[in-house]
């Protein structure tokens, strides 16, 4: 029954972005790259997705690519042997890194990525084309890597592989990028974790801005800014032994909106 109702909701979910939404195409996403940016996240169940789109179709375009309106990601997350980068998260240090390969399915395209967050809080993205996603570091990430980071390429490797599907907004006056990610699956080398009933919201902006409309409408809904980083949640899923106090609560209360009841769907 859970997988009727499911399928019933991602049936609502493109048939709303099909028929209420203006859509963009990626050219014109030039226009609001937000490389520098402040990031607002939280998330919710997916039986809201369908009735919260509606509402932002007013004030969002929707990005289309090849006729899809709902885009494949596929990302593998490097981290040291120790993971290193996963304990500056969960020791709250900021002036920490993320790295990534990035795959966008459709658009066939593939990113190599730098993801620093500041001490400002502030998201900083540097990337290059790549060919394909490897298993380890190729010489020219390698050498990126070097040049606009502090981390060493060699003590990385692979730790994490996340996938989803990504609704990605535009706001019509162009100040700001929202995406809303679902279908989320980890993989390591030993598990596979999947969250089939939660949506993760990013709002993306120059500066944060409380007026914006996706703020306004998750709000009325009693969805509130969140932390919630899928890297850590994958790391802890996927790595058993790996130390987690700091996000222990915070997975409980995602694991909690994600087991949400899908029997009451709203209409």
């Amino acid at each position: 029954m859970q997988t009727l109702v499911q399928n019933s909701i991602d049936t609502r979910i493109h048939e709303v972005l099909s028929d209420y939404f203006e859509k963009i195409h990626l050219e014109e996403m030039d226009q609001v790259k937000l490389m520098n940016r402040c990031d607002t996240k939280t998330y919710f169940n997916l039986q809201l997705l369908p009735r919260i789109l509606k509402e932002l179709s007013r004030d969002y375009y929707v990005l289309e690519v090849k006729g899809n309106r709902m885009s494949a990601y596929d990302s593998l997350y490097y981290d040291t042997k120790n993971l290193d980068l996963y304990q500056r998260h969960h020791n709250r240090h900021l002036n920490r890194y993320k790295i990534r390969y990035r795959q966008y399915i459709e658009s066939n395209l593939t990113f190599f990525e730098i993801k620093f967050k500041s001490n400002k809080g502030r998201t900083i993205k540097k990337r290059i084309v790549c060919d394909d996603i490897p298993g380890e570091l190729g010489i020219m990430e390698s050498c990126f890597l070097d040049k606009n980071s502090s981390l060493d390429p060699n003590t990385l490797k692979p730790a994490l592989r996340v996938l989803f599907d990504r609704i990605t907004l535009v706001s019509k006056d162009f100040k700001e990028r929202a995406t809303l990610d679902l279908g989320l699956s980890y993989e390591s080398e030993e598990v596979q974790k999947e969250y089939d009933s939660i949506v993760i919201a990013e709002i993306k902006q120059s500066r944060f801005d409380r007026n914006s409309s996706l703020i306004k409408i998750l709000r009325k809904y009693h969805i509130f800014p969140e932390k919630i980083s899928k890297y850590c949640t994958g790391i802890v899923n996927c790595y058993p032994s790996v130390r987690a106090n700091y996000f222990k609560e915070k997975i409980r209360r995602f694991e909690k909106v994600n087991n949400q009841s899908l029997m009451k769907v709203i209409h």
